[in-house]
């Protein structure tokens, strides 16, 4: 560029403009290929720094709105994914609390098969008050057995929400185990009655609420075990969909990290044979100048 700065007072006017300069074509073809390299660079410079060939919805909206939509998807599920984790660990607290109860029902009936053994109603009596005792425990385990302020012991209902708009979901029904009687077994009574025969029906009474206390609690286990796969498989499902919904994402708009090094090395080369042309067709102007020399 060439500008005028005399400082004689007709010059003042054109103080500050810049004259006209023609480029020959070859320079000038030159001077745009350096510019359109230049930014083509600074495309690939910042696809490798932010590792995505669409950064914004300028570059691809196409691809930028669909990929954020997989992505929310994804957001979604992943919040769904949570509240499966703790369902998990909440019917696991009450299959928990189903295998202790279970252990205390199977000492409850040794104990009463021991008392129907026994033809001394004292004794009869002293089983009877750990019989009652065991049963406390159980009402005790039942209700510790609960996880997040869910208690599938305590005729709390589960519900599990397995896709984003809660339009899929399984129900988990509680049984009330923290009542009166437990699992079923009511307290026993009368074991040391005075007449042998009375406290023998008592008894066996109580062995028979015992027993069938203890089918009880392992179909329960069953059904509870049954949904907890349920959740499991809905939980390992949706963590391969959202795999599922992040690469396609990512394959929309990721870019190749490979391809966009090897582009930008052969970028580098053009600017360097272009600045060399450049270089070559002034020279050729400034041979002209030796015309005159």
């Amino acid at each position: 560029m060439i500008s005028f700065s005399s400082k004689a007072p007709m010059g003042n006017r054109f103080r500050g403009r810049i004259m006209d300069i023609t480029l020959t074509s070859a320079v000038r073809n030159n001077v745009l290929t350096l510019q359109m390299i230049g930014d083509q660079q600074s495309v690939i410079q910042n696809r490798l720094s932010t590792g995505k060939k669409v950064n914004s919805a300028l570059d691809d909206p196409r691809n930028f709105f669909q990929a954020s939509s997989l992505n929310n998807r994804a957001n979604d599920l992943g919040r769904r994914l949570d509240g499966m984790g703790l369902a998990i660990k909440t019917i696991e607290a009450a299959d928990k609390g189903i295998t202790a109860l279970t252990r205390i029902a199977e000492n409850m009936a040794a104990v009463s098969k021991q008392a129907a053994d026994s033809n001394s109603a004292a004794e009869r009596a002293t089983l009877l008050a750990q019989f009652n005792e065991l049963r406390t425990q159980m009402i005790n385990v039942a209700r510790d057995s609960g996880f997040n302020g869910t208690n599938l012991l305590a005729a709390q209902n589960l519900t599990v929400a397995f896709n984003e708009d809660a339009t899929s979901t399984m129900s988990v029904t509680a049984v009330s185990w923290v009542a009166a009687d437990p699992a079923g077994v009511p307290a026993g009574a009368d074991w040391g009655d005075a007449d042998l025969a009375v406290g023998a029906a008592a008894i066996a009474t109580s062995a028979t609420a015992v027993n069938n206390a203890i089918g009880s609690l392992r179909t329960q286990a069953a059904a509870f075990g049954t949904s907890l796969t349920t959740v499991k498989v809905r939980e390992e499902f949706t963590k391969g969909m959202m795999n599922t919904l992040k690469g396609g994402a990512d394959g929309l708009v990721l870019a190749d990290q490979n391809e966009e090094a090897a582009n930008l090395l052969a970028l580098n080369t053009r600017q360097q044979l272009s600045q060399q042309a450049l270089s070559l067709a002034a020279q050729s102007e400034q041979s002209i100048l030796r015309l005159f020399g």
